[in-house]
């Protein structure tokens, strides 16, 4: 009985060492999102790995720099994500980037311009009195110089 106990007891000690070695070598990652910049900041992955499929068919590798960031720009949608070190690659984590529309007009003594201020492409129409007169596409911070009049009603495209 005590040969089993002794035996026991290692197989316990033994992967509660294979837990401690996880624990220090899992990449540890952290990811701040400010509207499509995504920041990721971490101790000891080389690689952040991104797709837009969870399954990662189509990935992107974003290399982690000295001091241990990466950022970039993403277009609204869900992506998933992952850290790598080389030795463990991390699990899948999900990013939510949110469609934003948002127009605004600048108006100055010589001329009045229409300013896509969100971060997808927008078709504007322009009404008066309720009849269609006008139409314009802009992409993110794209302006267009405009005759203002009527109403401007902006749309996500596509």
């Amino acid at each position: 009985m005590n040969k089993h106990i002794k035996i026991i007891g290692i197989q316990a000690i033994f992967l509660i060492a294979v837990l401690i070695v996880i624990y220090f070598l899992y990449p540890k990652t952290e990811v701040n999102v400010n509207e499509n910049l995504v920041d990721f900041k971490s101790i000891n992955a080389n690689v952040i790995i991104i797709s837009e499929n969870p399954d990662f068919s189509n990935p992107r590798y974003l290399k982690i720099e000295e001091g241990g960031n990466a950022a970039l720009n993403l277009n609204p949608g869900t992506y998933y994500w992952k850290a790598d070190n080389g030795i463990i690659e991390g699990m899948k984590n999900e990013i939510i980037i949110k469609s934003e529309v948002g127009i605004e007009i600048n108006r100055t003594e010589n001329k009045s311009e229409l300013i896509n201020i969100g971060n997808v492409k927008i078709n504007v129409t322009r009404n008066e009195e309720g009849v269609l007169v006008g139409y314009v596409t802009l992409e993110p911070d794209e302006s267009k110089e405009i005759e203002d009049k009527g109403g401007y009603t902006g749309r996500q495209a596509g």
